[in-house]
């Protein structure tokens, strides 16, 4: 009787582990959480006829993301996780002793952990201030704005062993526009100074009232008059935080957002899947000027604002930003809107647009360097123009980068080791010279 037992226990055992490869084959692989992508199906012999040497490594990823009740199994074990251990099974969520949701990939700036070096501070700055000449020499006002993240702005809610450092990136790129000259439009006070929390508990980003508060604090800056945070608003208890999606996958918490009740009145100009798509065009008659904005995922409720107030709107996510755009959509508003976490996008992602001009006067104070330089022949990223890259050795924390080619000295887009520059694409690069100072 003992033998059949545990024969029927190992087999019972055997036909439990053969669950979710049985139901991956019965009902196909699981949808991926989150913000996951899908892994692609393997196959055993390439596009080109040949045998693939990864279909293995690429069988495994494929069942270890589409297994049957994965996401239900990741719920289990993170909710056990929090109600046993208090603590969060997932490194990239961590959870307040409230059971608030942080996203744990800021966690290394706040702390100081992995701050940016002074030179790259300096050169984020200096790229945004070279954003401002481009966008006012073709009429637009430019605009730079971060919003802080839930730990800089509800600390309370944040976990104790969280220690927050002083001079975070955020603070220290606002002192050095400031030095620079950019138009920075700074959220934290006026989010701060507000009697209520404008972030989701269980979300990394704010919800629409704060949205509203953002749009009419960067409006205000750009002499604009407006009153979205005043509502009305309407309540809808609908939104699925990003945080808790990622925790807790087949979770059924809904959290509470606000519909401005005078309703939006502007129409897509391109086609609209979503808000997080990398392109969004807008129209509303009867509005004044154009808009030109460089957001991410904070952009989702902040948008919808944003285009009621002008009569074209154009809203890009792309990493580098194409400040070219400016000219194209005749804008009379550009403005900047990059995540406090994200602020290292600045220097690894170059905007694009033309190199401005200076005077050969400003060589005679810098230093001549060897630069190992490469350019990209004139494409369809911006008619008429070659972006030119090169290395740079160790310079100082404020040295401008110049480029003189074809007899014209062009400022580059400046980083820690390297620099970009859009140079026109008759000039012949190979021949230039590099200069820091």
């Amino acid at each position: 009787m003992k033998k059949i037992c545990y024969c029927l226990f190992i087999g019972l055992f055997f036909l439990l582990c053969l669950i979710p490869l049985g139901g991956m084959l019965l009902f196909g692989p699981t949808e991926p959480a989150a913000n996951e992508a899908p892994a692609a199906k393997p196959r055993l012999v390439t596009v080109t006829g040949e045998l693939n040497g990864d279909f293995l490594q690429e069988l495994q990823t494929y069942v270890a993301n589409g297994f049957y009740l994965r996401l239900e199994g990741i719920t289990a074990w993170d909710t056990m996780a929090d109600k046993v251990f208090h603590a969060s099974a997932n490194d990239d969520v961590l959870i307040g002793p409230d059971g608030w949701l942080f996203y744990g990939g800021a966690v290394s700036d706040l702390t100081g952990a992995d701050q940016m070096t002074d030179r790259q501070i300096w050169c984020a700055a200096r790229s945004l201030a070279l954003m401002q000449e481009y966008a006012e020499s073709q009429g637009a006002r430019f605009l730079v704005t971060v919003p802080c993240g839930k730990y800089t702005l509800y600390p309370a809610h944040a976990p104790n062993y969280v220690t927050v450092a002083e001079g975070s990136n955020r603070t220290r790129l606002a002192e050095e526009m400031e030095k620079q000259g950019v138009n920075y439009v700074d959220l934290y006070d006026v989010f701060s100074a507000v009697g209520e929390e404008l972030y989701w508990k269980y979300d990394s980003h704010w919800h629409s009232r704060g949205a509203a508060l953002a749009a009419d604090t960067i409006l205000a800056a750009a002499g604009m008059e407006t009153d979205y945070f005043a509502g009305p608003f309407d309540t809808v208890t609908d939104h699925v935080g990003d945080l808790y999606e990622m925790l807790y996958p087949t979770g059924t918490a809904r959290e509470t957002d606000y519909v401005w009740q005078p309703g939006f009145t502007f129409s897509y100009l391109s086609r609209f899947h979503s808000a997080d798509d990398i392109t969004i065009e807008t129209e509303n008659p009867g509005q004044p000027g154009s808009l030109v904005m460089f957001r991410d995922s904070s952009g989702r409720s902040l948008y919808p604002y944003m285009a009621q107030s002008f009569g074209r709107a154009y809203f890009s996510r792309q990493n580098n930003y194409r400040l070219d755009y400016v000219n194209q959509q005749e804008a009379s508003l550009a403005v900047v809107e990059i995540a406090e976490r994200t602020l290292p996008y600045l220097v690894q992602y170059p905007a694009v647009y033309p190199a401005p001009t200076r005077d050969a006067s400003v060589l005679e104070e810098a230093m001549a360097v060897e630069s190992e330089l490469d350019a990209e022949e004139p494409d369809r990223t911006m008619e008429g123009y070659q972006k030119l890259t090169g290395a740079l050795p160790e310079t100082a924390v404020d040295a401008a980068v110049y480029v003189q080619a074809g007899g014209t000295v062009y400022e580059a887009i400046p980083n820690e080791g390297s620099f970009t520059a859009w140079l026109p694409g008759d000039v012949e690069w190979e021949s230039a010279q590099v200069y820091v100072g």
